[in-house]
């Protein structure tokens, strides 16, 4: 009898130890585990369960022990080794599984039209079983995969010689990452305080010499592209390298193109401004800012007001991969700029939508 007591014993802590240590990178993941009614793996695996589908699970944990991702095991760990393009198949992944887990053919294509998600060629049978043999077809390594994108959706096919299947959905990035803005915001904010450049990683400079233009004896520019109007544009001077006599020229070349050497020593102090209207203030190195946004992003620089004591001008970075942009809005003085004495003041907004980037300059852009 104590035997049988102290078993039970046991089994319960260890249950009650799981349950305590079930912890979640977002407030979806939590959400879809909550609706599973079979138990996850405490480490990261694969695993089935017929409950859902016939189909293999993937279940994913970071170094802190969270739960970090939650699906059906389509990619292979190859395709996810590049960390900008893993949320994109883990999205899908996840995806599938919300689908499956709603248990109602017509909640399921609810779903997908509520995140606007498109699909073709399902294979033959209801709805589920049509799914499944999709999904399954994709899990096959040899078939051929290919993941596109346009200005507004990525795409995603497989196909071999006789079948083709194809998945549409949203740039969005809080589709795609399982974070709404609040938790977005807070991720970035932990993200660049804890970052630290380890390499060249800037953006990188396009274009032909042959294009420059002479602006007077000594400086020539290579114009670049605008974003909705002229004055916001990713221009780049040459012979101006860094020089307080050239302030605007300077600052367009410092963050359109930076260069480690030219920004070492200077300081951002950001006020990362919040969903809800909270902020949080923190203090990053200009080289490390910039390395952390890496080729990854567009990036644009517009002057605002630049004279002997003060510059101010905004910076957007514009997501190459999802469909929202930076703002950094810096306040700061020409002595702080090339005398590095304190820390560019700067007003960071992140996550913007690129539709409500363009109505903050609706009065610029020409009807």
């Amino acid at each position: 009898m104590m035997k049988t007591k102290i078993i039970i014993s046991i089994v319960f802590a260890l249950c009650f130890h799981s349950l305590v240590a079930q912890n979640f990178a977002t407030r979806q993941l939590e959400y879809l585990s909550s609706l599973m009614n079979c138990p996850l793996p405490q480490q990261t695996d694969t695993f089935r369960c017929s409950e859902i589908c016939n189909l293999p699970l993937i279940i994913e944990y970071d170094k802190a022990g969270v739960v970090s991702h939650l699906g059906f095991s389509l990619f292979a760990d190859s395709l996810k080794k590049h960390a900008l393009a893993k949320p994109l198949y883990d999205f899908q992944e996840r995806l599938f599984l919300e689908v499956f887990l709603q248990g109602d053919e017509t909640k399921a294509i609810k779903l997908l039209g509520e995140y606007k998600v498109q699909w073709g060629n399902l294979g033959i049978g209801t709805f589920y079983s049509a799914l499944e043999s999709s999904l399954h077809f994709a899990s096959i390594g040899t078939n051929e995969y290919v993941l596109t994108k346009d200005s507004l959706t990525w795409t995603s096919s497989w196909q071999d010689s006789t079948w083709i299947f194809s998945l549409r959905f949203p740039a969005n990035f809080d589709l795609i990452s399982s974070m709404d803005k609040k938790e977005a915001e807070i991720w970035l904010a932990k993200q660049l305080q804890n970052f630290q450049c380890n390499g060249n990683n800037t953006p990188s400079v396009k274009g032909n010499v042959g294009d420059l233009q002479q602006l007077n004896r000594s400086n020539y520019v290579l114009r670049g592209n605008s974003y909705f109007v002229q004055a916001m544009n990713n221009n780049m001077y040459f012979q101006i390298l860094y020089d307080r006599n050239f302030p605007e020229e300077s600052i367009a070349n410092l963050f359109n193109y930076p260069d480690p050497q030219r920004t070492k020593g200077l300081d951002l102090q950001i006020k990362q401004t919040a969903y809800g209207g909270s902020s949080q203030t923190y203090k990053v190195k200009l080289t490390d800012f910039q390395c952390f946004m890496g080729d990854d992003y567009v990036v644009y620089t517009g002057i605002e007001k630049c004279n002997v004591q003060t510059a101010e001008f905004s910076v957007i970075y514009k997501s190459k991969w999802y469909n929202y942009s930076h703002l950094l809005y810096v306040q700061t003085t020409r002595d702080n700029l090339f005398d590095k004495t304190e820390p560019l003041k700067a007003v960071f907004y992140t996550f913007i939508p690129n539709q409500n980037i363009k109505n903050l300059y609706k009065e610029y852009v020409k009807k």
